[in-house]
């Protein structure tokens, strides 16, 4: 199956562009650089498939496979339906992106980090951070959010 972009959106602040891809085996959330197409960071969200285990990942010829056994959460399997609502959810200041699956946070892109975290992942490696909700909910409140954790930036 080929790639499929769900979703795309530019923040009016930061100028950053979010996509979210499906590419038939799994889907990802990207950021790019202000006012460019330049992915700067990405989040692997879900598996369409049974994670494979690592000897089987050379056959996805992609920068975005799906993740492996050892990393994905056996909850991680996930087909979308078409009554499925897809949605960012942007930082105040548009550095930092969400998305939601019929309002569940699945992954966010922090500032700065090339790999964001998933709710589906079980540890930290290749395919980004396992879930840090204390993280999500500092930079995703309405106020008071980047004076929390004034050494992150």
């Amino acid at each position: 199956m080929d790639k499929i972009t769900i979703l795309r959106e530019i923040h009016p602040i930061s100028k950053k562009e979010a996509l979210f891809e499906d590419h038939g085996h799994s889907g990802w959330l990207y950021l790019t650089k202000p006012d460019s197409p330049v992915v700067v960071s990405d989040a692997w969200i879900y598996n369409r498939i049974p994670a494979p285990d690592e000897s089987q990942i050379t056959q996805f010829k992609t920068a975005s496979p799906p993740a492996i056994k050892s990393y994905a959460h056996t909850n991680a399997e996930f087909t979308p339906l078409a009554s499925d609502i897809f949605k960012f959810k942007w930082s105040p200041d548009g550095r930092s992106v969400a998305l939601l699956i019929n309002s569940i946070p699945f992954g966010f892109i922090p500032p700065g980090m090339p790999r964001g975290y998933s709710r589906h992942l079980t540890q930290t490696g290749p395919w980004g951070h396992d879930w840090d909700e204390q993280l999500y909910a500092i930079l995703f409140k309405e106020s008071g959010w980047t004076e929390s954790i004034p050494e992150f930036f």
